[in-house]
């Protein structure tokens, strides 16, 4: 098995004639202007200000600026704040590459805070430490830290790229009852649909399944949870739900584990859409869903189900900031397998070798379940259970 390179001047310009039938809506005619976002945001609150909103501001944060925003907008522990965006961040409109709102928009507490996002276009959150809202798009290429130290500032000329959120930032009076006032807020207004769907949002929100976290880098995410167990042939006997549309993450659950030639990772899957009709090799079509081991020096191991590539496969990932740390490999290819309960079992160590190679790391420190479908905008859904680390002396039952 050899693993195979690709560059990323090679893979953009190998995709780009497919960017017409992959990709072909480029814009929704839904979405209102920023000049009457602001107007709604202003008018439904009006009768508030001053009582039940101590604070409003609507900005847009664009593409072309870098550095983060202080929106001057000082809060304190235990202050209520709901922020309402729209609007998206594109990396190639030709190839209609682009971030949605929620992914796009970041948020921290003072200078040193722990960055964050919402899930969907409207989210409410409680500050827990003094300082000004800071606001900022994700950047080019990844997040350093949790402060949001980042790499890749906007290029200086980019006529592909560019776009931007429009935010609306409500701060709360502490004693505010924030569901009511959304409730008598979408009374009154009917039309305006930011508030119900806060409200939905309050009361729906997913989590992930119990033991796992989301990664901090792509932070807050709804399309990993525990759902109940279809009475399938071979079905585990509690299963992980990856339903997805046009969003990314990973979670990971701490699972440390020795590193020897016995070591395997074993997992049941059922895939049910794939997110991409197309090899996921470059990154405009790098959409997947797959499971992973960490390792202690950083670096992961990624099994995924590919739309076409042979099987065994090996690539490292086209993502900018991601190569250096994540290979892919081919765990099953196709349509023919879709909707069935199926068992894998990967030897470890002899991935690792053949497809990544140099100094060996000691040990597992994380396996991860991957959901990617930012690129084509597409959806993705499979099912994963009996996740087991084990050799030849002990085992661990992941999930």
């Amino acid at each position: 098995m050899l693993l195979k390179k690709y560059t990323f001047r090679t893979m953009l310009m190998s995709t780009l004639f497919l960017a017409a039938n992959i990709n072909a809506k480029t814009t929704d005619s839904t979405e209102v202007s920023s000049q009457e976002f602001e107007q709604q945001i202003k008018s439904a609150v009006q009768p508030m200000a001053g009582k039940e909103i101590i604070g409003l501001k609507v900005l847009r944060l664009s593409s072309d600026i870098g550095p983060w925003l202080d929106t001057g907008m000082m809060l304190n522990p235990g202050d209520k704040v709901t922020m309402v965006i729209k609007g998206k961040k594109w990396l190639s409109r030709a190839l209609n590459l682009s971030f949605n709102a929620p992914l796009a928009t970041w948020a921290k507490i003072g200078a040193d805070g722990l960055i964050f996002r919402g899930a969907r276009k409207t989210n409410t959150f409680t500050s827990n430490s003094d300082g000004t809202l800071r606001l900022k798009l994700y950047p080019s290429v990844h997040w350093l830290d949790t402060s949001g130290n980042y790499i890749g500032e906007p290029s200086k000329i980019n006529p592909d790229a560019g776009g931007g959120v429009d935010v609306a930032i409500i701060h709360w009076n502490k004693t505010t009852d924030i569901k009511q006032a959304l409730n008598d807020l979408a009374k009154r207004k009917p039309d305006i649909q930011w508030a119900k769907a806060e409200l939905d949002r309050q009361n729906t929100q997913k989590t992930p399944p119990k033991g796992w976290q989301n990664i901090w880098e792509f932070n807050t995410s709804e399309i990993f949870t525990d759902i109940s167990v279809d009475q399938e042939k071979n079905a585990p006997n509690k299963v992980i739900e990856l339903k997805m549309h046009d969003d990314v993450t990973i979670i990971e659950k701490a699972a440390p584990f020795s590193l020897t030639p016995q070591t395997t990772l074993s997992w049941k899957w059922k895939v049910k859409q794939l997110p991409s009709d197309v090899a996921e090799t470059s990154l405009p079509t790098h959409d997947y869903m797959s499971i992973a081991v960490k390792f202690d020096n950083g670096r992961d191991l990624t099994f995924f189900w590919s739309s076409k590539l042979p099987v065994d496969e090996a690539f490292h990932c086209p993502l900018p900031g991601w190569a250096h740390r994540e290979t892919h490999v081919v765990a099953r290819n196709g349509k023919d397998d879709l909707n069935k309960w199926l068992n894998e079992e990967k030897n470890i160590l002899e991935y690792y070798k053949k497809t990544i190679g140099g100094v060996l790391p000691k040990k597992i420190t994380h396996v991860w379940l991957i959901g990617v479908s930012i690129f084509q905008h597409g959806n993705g859904e499979s099912q994963f259970g009996d996740i087991v680390l084990k050799d030849d002396k002990t085992s661990i039952q992941v999930y």
